[in-house]
């Protein structure tokens, strides 16, 4: 029989961690990950040969089947030390499964193998696992261990672990010094870990106490190290010294994606310091980068200047921006329309009016600045918006109503004239719209029982997996209101076969009733979807690269089959189909990412079904192509490239490509902006 030989990356360098596996062993692990076999998975764990082992282990990060902890905890002291980096990354990928018991036994265990092992890689992904997956108590325990590691790289990866831990709520006085320290010994390229980890601890009271360190730190020469730097400095932005950094950031930093963050940052600078800094931060409404002048004029809208004294002259910026045809995009003119109407609230919604009607505002950017004038006319302008022909506006539509009546407090009639628009959208045909719809019933300020009947006869309508997000609101509504009678419905949806339909159904059952639900559920339910297509994960192993022409410029993308082999082989079948071509980038986040692959143009399109998360070695750093999803195992054609490193998405969003060149025309890519091709 034939071997494939499986290449998996490290995290520092490419390492061979599966040797020659036969054809048929390596194709049926793929299977049993694929399928979420837990049993078939099980007996290869306790294979024999170390090859077998590791790869089994590997596909359990994906699966995150509760009952492999045994055996993976077992597989940390292996003689192979492929097999227990795998073990380490599959345990680490436990944290959305496992209860507090299973999390404190995993902890133990990491933190036990840490004293013992010897091999670089494999402690940096027991390091990778406890930042993922540890309690409180091991995180102290880490970093102590972290401040003895023999190299700068490992301590590096201890920082960015403390990030980890600090991103699900987890910090410390020791790891932030921790932290701060590593910062200032570091100087390998890969400091950007420590200052990501002091972004992520958001705390004030444990930033402030290292205020002189981070200033210092925004003059970083690691354009990496001062981006997230301009983050955490909006945690201690009240010091004078704090908001002479980010202006300074702001106005002549050389690096977009730093301007962008310190202008996020900024929004929280005491309003004491506006005298000095407005006339030009107003300046930067203008910037020749788009996502920073979007940036700033989204952060402006986020100041709180209605009562400021600048108020005249931020009103007068934002109407030159709306009216300049010439120099400004319908995106730029959009943000500014939101800003005014933030800062003016329902005095801008004259102004708003008078735009729209002379061309100046497209339907869109008039909804989303409707949104902020909660004044009785514009809630009827939006409940029209919300029964034209178009689905997007119509959702839309549904949003801003739902945002403008929150904020008309001193009008408690908005929500009722509100509630209507809400419950006849539940007729709607559109998936997006029914979900926007019930999640608007499921807030409190919305709840109406005279909803349950249109709620639950929507759900009967809807079906898995196209309707997955529509079918979770309307549950989650249905579990909110206490909806006695919609427990038949709920439970026949014990055994539907999208895994997370029937969890929110047994969650709504157990509101309802107060009965727990959670034994009728299966741990992974039976894939709608599959693609055992070998030949073509041979073929695209031999034609990794993707051409991607867009109406900015081209870039190339290398499939990475090694780590999420079912995801390149959808993404090949849709692209030799041509499927993407002529679609737009509907998403794009400045300094985030850029996401596109949407048949619908709105970020709620899919190719008809659903294929399974993956996840593997990989790092979301910049240029990594990612799959879009709503949750585990609902990804299909959107997909994704970030600007920046991005942590947080790691074992979250599978990976399946890298930009290999032409990051240049990635980071310029807007909403609106298309594919035109993509092909091998």
């Amino acid at each position: 029989m034939r071997p494939v030989l499986v290449i998996l990356v490290g995290l520092i360098v490419s390492v061979a961690f599966a040797q020659q596996v036969p054809e048929k062993t390596f194709q049926d692990i793929l299977k049993a990950q694929d399928l979420r076999d837990a049993k078939t998975l099980t007996a290869f764990l306790s294979d024999k040969k170390p090859e077998v082992k590791s790869l089994a282990a590997f596909a359990c990060g994906s699966v995150q089947d509760t009952s492999h902890i045994n055996l993976l905890l077992g597989l940390l002291s292996d003689k192979g030390k492929d097999v227990r980096m795998a073990a380490a990354f599959a345990l680490g990928q436990m944290n959305y499964t496992i209860d507090s018991t299973q999390r404190s036994r995993i902890s133990q265990s990491l933190l036990k193998r840490l004293g013992f092992e010897q091999n670089r890689l494999v402690l940096a992904r027991i390091v990778e696992a406890l930042g993922k997956v540890g309690d409180d108590y091991s995180l102290n325990v880490m970093v102590a261990s972290g401040e003895n590691f023999p190299t700068t790289s490992l301590k590096c990866e201890a920082a960015l672990s403390v990030g980890r831990y600090a991103y699900r709520g987890m910090k410390s006085k020791t790891a932030t010094s921790f932290v701060v320290d590593v910062l200032n010994s570091v100087r390998s390229g890969d400091e950007w870990k420590a200052a990501y980890a002091l972004m992520r601890i958001t705390d004030t009271s444990l930033l402030s106490k290292h205020t002189d360190e981070i200033l210092k730190f925004a003059s970083h020469p690691n354009a990496n190290v001062r981006m997230f730097i301009a983050s955490a400095l909006g945690r201690i932005a009240s010091s004078r010294k704090a908001s002479n950094t980010l202006l300074s950031l702001v106005v002549s930093d050389k690096d977009w994606r730093v301007r962008v963050n310190a202008l996020k940052s900024i929004t929280k600078v005491d309003s004491t310091f506006h005298a000095r800094m407005m006339p030009l931060l107003l300046q930067t409404f203008a910037d020749s980068n788009e996502h920073v002048s979007l940036t700033a004029l989204s952060a402006f809208g986020d100041m709180r200047l209605r009562k400021s004294p600048f108020n005249a002259e931020c009103r007068k910026a934002f109407i030159e921006v709306i009216v300049d045809d010439k120099n400004y995009s319908q995106r730029q003119k959009k943000e500014a329309a939101i800003a005014l109407a933030k800062t003016m609230g329902e005095e801008a919604y004259l102004i708003l009016v008078d735009k729209f009607s002379t061309g100046h505002l497209t339907k869109g950017s008039y909804v989303a600045s409707l949104a902020f004038t909660p004044v009785r006319e514009a809630m009827a302008n939006l409940i029209a918006f919300s029964k034209e022909g178009d689905v997007r506006l119509q959702r839309e539509a549904l949003e801003a109503i739902q945002s403008a009546a929150k904020l008309a407090h001193e009008d408690s009639a908005m929500v009722e004239i509100a509630k209507p628009a809400f419950v006849e959208a539940l007729e709607s045909k559109d998936m997006a719209v029914i979900t926007t719809a019930a999640s608007a019933l499921a807030d409190s300020a919305f709840a109406d029982e005279r909803s349950v009947p249109r709620l639950s006869a929507a759900l009967r309508r809807l079906k898995s997996p196209d309707d997955t997000e529509a079918m979770v609101a309307v549950i989650q509504a249905l579990a909110d209101l206490k909806a006695t009678g919609a427990v038949a419905p709920l439970e026949s949806h014990l055994n539907d076969h999208d895994h997370v339909v029937a969890s929110e159904a047994a969650k709504a059952l157990e509101k309802i009733t107060g009965k727990s639900y959670k034994h009728l559920v299966k741990q992974h339910s039976t894939p709608s979807y599959t693609n055992f297509d070998w030949k073509l994960l041979e073929w695209i192993r031999k034609n990794a690269i993707v051409n991607v022409q867009t109406s900015k410029g081209s870039f190339k993308i290398r499939m990475l089959p090694h780590e999420a082999p079912f995801t390149c082989m959808n993404f090949a079948a849709l692209i030799k189909k041509g499927f993407f071509d002529s679609l737009l980038f509907h998403r794009v986040v400045p300094n985030f990412v850029i996401q596109g692959g949407d048949p619908r143009g709105d970020g709620w399109g899919g190719p008809g079904y659903a294929i399974r998360s993956e996840f593997g070695f990989e790092h979301y750093e910049r240029g990594m192509v990612g799959v879009a999803s709503s949750g585990k195992d609902t990804e299909g054609c959107q997909w994704f490239v970030t600007h920046c490193n991005t942590p947080h998405l790691d074992g979250r969003y599978t990976i399946f490509g890298r930009v290999i060149s032409g990051m240049d025309v990635v980071d310029k890519i807007q909403v609106g902006d298309k594919v035109l091709e993509m092909s091998f």
